[in-house]
C-alpha cells in the first residue's frame, strides 16, 4: 500500500515539475512562462493531462502496433517501480540491495527506449533510440563506477541506510559528486547531453511520433527518472546534513527539490555537445578517472579497516 501512494504521490508531483520547468526556463531566458490557467499557472499540469489522456491514440501506418503500445508501458512501469525503494518508514518491504535493484531496473528501461524508437517505423525515431540506447550503455558503466565509491564509505547498498547514515560524503568526496552529477544529467538525457531529443537533428528523438497517453507516459517515466535520481543524489551526498538534525524528513525533502531545480537550471545555462565529444568523454575521460577514484577509494577504506580492528 506504501508502494502505491508513494508512487501516485510521485505522478502528481512529476506533473507539477514539468511546470515548475518551464517556468523556470522562462525566469532563466527572461520571457514569460506558462500563466493562463489557474493562478499564475498552477493549474497548467491538471490541463495538459486531459488534453493527453482523452486525445486519440494514432498509430503510424507501418508501425507495429503491439510494440508501439507496449514500448511506453515498459518505460512508465521502470520508472515508477524504482519508487519502491522510497525509504520511508512506513516501507511495507526493506531490499539491502537496493542500489543493486536500481542498477539493474534503469538497465532494463533501455528495452523500453528501443521498442518505442523501433516500433513506429520512423528514421528520426530509430535514430533517436539508438543513440539513447548507446548513450545509457555507455553512461551505465560509468554509473555503476562511480556509484560505489560513496558507497564504501556508507557501508551499505540500502536506501533506508543512505538516508539514515551520517557520513560527511559531502565532504570527502566532493570530485565523485561532480561526477556523479556529470553522470545523472547524461542518464536522464538532460543538456548539455540532451542529444536523444536533439530538436535541431532528430526532431524530438524517439518518440517523435507519440501522441496523446504514449507520450504522457514517455514525459512522466523521463521526469520521473530525473526526481529519482535527485533523491538518490541526496542520499549518498547529502544524508549527513539532516542527520544532525531533528527535522529529518524536512532537510531530506529540501535537498530532493533543490537538486531537482538544479537540473532545470544546467538546461536553461549550459549549450549542447556534440554527441562524439559526449561519447569520448564517457570512456576517455571519465570512466578511467572514476575507476582510478574506485581505486583509491578501496585502499582507503581498506587501510581504516586494519586501523580500526
Amino acid at each position: 500500500m506504501s508502494m502505491v501512494v508513494v508512487s501516485v504521490l510521485m505522478l502528481v508531483s512529476v506533473a507539477f515539475y514539468i511546470v515548475t520547468e518551464r517556468k523556470g526556463l522562462g525566469m532563466l531566458q527572461l520571457r514569460q512562462g506558462p500563466n493562463k490557467v489557474g493562478f499564475k499557472g498552477l493549474v497548467q499540469p491538471v490541463a495538459d493531462g486531459v488534453k493527453l489522456f482523452t486525445k486519440e491514440m494514432i498509430f503510424p501506418y507501418s508501425s507495429i502496433k503491439s510494440m508501439y503500445i507496449i514500448g511506453p508501458l515498459i518505460c512508465f512501469s521502470c520508472a515508477y517501480l524504482l519508487w519502491g525503494l522510497f525509504p520511508s518508514v512506513y516501507s511495507c518491504f526493506y531490499l539491502s540491495l537496493g542500489i543493486l535493484f536500481f542498477v539493474c531496473v534503469s538497465s532494463f528501461s533501455v528495452y523500453g527506449v528501443f521498442m518505442v524508437g523501433w516500433s513506429c517505423d520512423s528514421r528520426y525515431g530509430f535514430l533517436g533510440a539508438m543513440r539513447a540506447i548507446a548513450q545509457s550503455i555507455s553512461y551505465e558503466v560509468f554509473l555503476s563506477t562511480c556509484l560505489f565509491c560513496p558507497l564504501m564509505m556508507i557501508g551499505s547498498y540500502s536506501l533506508n541506510d543512505c538516508r539514515m547514515s551520517e557520513f560527511p560524503s559531502v565532504l570527502l568526496g566532493q570530485e565523485v559528486l561532480l561526477l556523479w552529477v556529470i553522470c545523472v544529467l547524461a542518464e536522464t538525457n538532460r543538456a548539455p547531453f540532451d542529444f536523444v531529443e536533439g530538436e535541431s537533428e532528430l526532431v524530438a528523438g524517439y518518440m517523435v511520433e507519440f501522441g496523446g497517453v504514449g507520450f504522457a507516459l514517455l514525459a512522466l517515466a523521463e521526469y520521473s527518472n530525473m526526481v529519482f535520481m535527485s533523491m538518490v543524489t541526496s542520499l549518498l551526498f547529502f544524508s549527513w546534513f539532516w542527520g544532525l538534525t531533528i527535522f529529518n524528513s524536512l532537510f531530506f525533502s529540501f535537498f530532493v527539490v533543490g537538486v531537482s531545480y538544479f537540473l532545470v537550471w544546467v538546461r536553461g545555462v549550459v549549450p549542447r555537445f556534440r554527441y562524439d565529444l559526449l561519447m569520448g568523454l564517457c570512456w576517455k575521460v571519465l570512466l578511467p578517472l572514476s575507476i582510478c577514484l574506485l581505486m583509491v577509494y578501496s585502499g582507503v577504506i581498506s587501510d581504516l579497516d586494519l586501523v580500526l580492528n
